[in-house]
């Protein structure tokens, strides 16, 4: 996966876990998101970053502009992960601590929903070069009950310029410019 995900130009990827945990990411990710490895492994779990990170003080995860189509898929996807590892103390262990922390999740988490709405696009608002607008595609692997997520944009769009131009700055950059 990691060899895949460095031979993808312009393109943003990583690989998840079921639990939502960030397991693998090519640079263009980190600069768009966060830098991964900078992070702590636990605080590289999506579900616990969109619920109870930065969003909570009003900032949107990585800038996206809808992050509650997010959500909603990341509680659906934890039902799913609950289903298929009910004693794993790692699934059970985040459910509980989002539940009890987070308002948005219980009340998510109440509705019993089983099926969310793909996402096929996203619009990040980055702050070293704006808004960008990606194709977003995720690649089951099922074997190892991971997804392959993929950012993407139209060849020759102001988005893929935008993305080019960040895989040029690279993570630092993108770092100064959220400070």
């Amino acid at each position: 996966m990691l060899a895949l995900l460095e031979r993808l130009p312009q393109t943003a990827g990583f690989v998840m876990s079921a639990a939502f945990e960030v397991l693998a990411w090519n640079d263009l990710a980190a600069a768009l998101m966060e830098d991964f490895a900078a992070l702590a492994p636990r605080d590289r779990n999506l579900a616990r970053r969109v619920f109870l990170g930065s969003e909570r003080a009003g900032a949107p995860l990585y800038g996206v502009a809808n992050t509650a189509e997010f959500r909603h898929q990341a509680v659906m996807g934890l039902r799913a992960a609950l289903a298929r590892y009910p004693t794993d103390p790692a699934v059970t262990g985040l459910i509980d601590e989002l539940r009890d922390a987070s308002p948005d999740f219980a009340r998510l988490w109440d509705r019993h929903d089983v099926q969310a709405a793909p996402t096929l696009t996203k619009t990040f608002r980055h702050p070293a070069v704006g808004e960008i607008t990606v194709d977003c595609d995720s690649l089951a692997l099922t074997e190892r009950d991971q997804h392959l997520v993929l950012y993407s944009a139209p060849h020759g769009s102001p988005s893929a310029e935008a993305l080019a131009l960040l895989n040029v700055l690279g993570t630092s950059a993108a770092a100064e410019y959220r400070q």
